[in-house]
């Protein structure tokens, strides 16, 4: 729980064998004025030997999208399995970071999420909404949904961690170039792999493109790879990873303001290693923080409309932006 999905493993919710949910930024720069926090979600499970209940918490990120009421996004698979509070039926949940006070003060009253068989069946709605019991004042910062095509460049953000990250934890972001889904296994591990290792190479090409079969429509995804400039797989490069999904990737509309285009969803990563493959001997960190591909849901698509449409029936402020309009702190 809390990691994206990952397609080696998907990120979060161990959806299929092949995919697996994010997890936080590896490597990515620490930013404190972000419209993003992170969320602690609570799981209660019945251990009947012990007769007693035991309790875990699981992490994702959320980006602020809307101010009268405080409105959320997340993804869905982050409410997976989460405890309900017994009176009001709604998700166990808190803001553990955030770059205001005000963000922590605020309680949950509307969560409107697909259920998690939905969301396992095709990954595109792995879309939640949040709505808070507060308003917020115009100088905490928002991100409005951007309803135009992705920028070739974004900037992710989330509160995920790598092995090599310090704790606590803080938000870390990172600029990367911005792939479409449907681009071909070499745009994220290049072909030039495949003759120092063409077992290892065809079998995560297998991985990769089998991930067609929990995902409608690639075209309602983005994507990054962990490519050098030279097209060489790079272990140190900042990349979406544990406690990172639900956090926004990033457009800047004007200084220190930005819109929001997607959300971290799944990632793919190696899950085995190749003494003839070079960067398995530059890093010696576990495998899981191998990732080779990270996917964010569009928000611009027609599913992801109708779940906010949905959402604002039951009070949920969600904003919305296009380039040719004129942006205000207020919007």
């Amino acid at each position: 729980m809390g990691r994206p999905y990952g397609v080696t493993g998907l990120c979060c919710l161990g959806l299929l064998l092949l995919a697996s949910p994010a997890m936080a930024l590896m490597s990515g720069s620490a930013i404190n004025a972000a419209p993003v926090v992170q969320l602690v979600f609570e799981h209660r499970a019945w251990h009947e030997y012990r007769q007693e209940w035991r309790v875990s918490h699981s992490d994702c990120s959320a980006v602020v999208v809307g101010r009268t009421p405080m409105t959320l996004l997340t993804a869905a698979h982050c409410l997976r399995d989460v405890s309900l509070d017994e009176q009001a039926g709604l998700p166990m949940l808190s803001i553990s970071h955030a770059a205001s006070p005000l963000l922590q003060a605020a309680r949950l009253k509307q969560a409107i999420f697909p259920e998690f068989d939905k969301v396992r069946g095709n990954l595109i709605d792995d879309l939640a909404v949040l709505v808070f019991d507060q308003d917020l004042p115009d100088q905490v910062a928002i991100a409005p949904v951007l309803l135009d095509e992705p920028a070739s460049v974004l900037l992710i953000c989330g509160y995920g961690y790598g092995s090599a990250d310090a704790l606590p934890v803080s938000l870390r972001c990172a600029n990367k170039a911005v792939h479409q889904a449907t681009e071909g296994f070499a745009a994220f591990l290049p072909s030039a792999y495949a003759s120092l290792d063409p077992v290892f190479y065809a079998r995560y090409q297998v991985q990769f493109e089998s991930k067609v079969s929990v995902v409608s429509a690639l075209d309602t995804l983005v994507a990054v790879n962990r490519l050098t400039d030279q097209g060489a797989y790079d272990p140190a490069l900042p990349m979406p990873t544990l406690g990172d999904s639900g956090g926004p990737w990033l457009e800047a509309l004007t200084e220190g303001h930005y819109g929001v285009v997607g959300i971290t969803s799944f990632v793919e990563s190696f899950y085995g290693s190749s003494p003839q493959l070079p960067f398995f001997r530059q890093s010696s960190a576990p495998m899981a923080d191998f990732v080779y591909a990270a996917y964010g849901i569009r928000l611009d698509s027609m599913r992801a409309r109708k779940l906010f449409n949905a959402a604002r029936i039951k009070g949920a402020d969600i904003r919305v932006y296009r380039r040719n309009w004129q942006y205000t702190n207020t919007q």
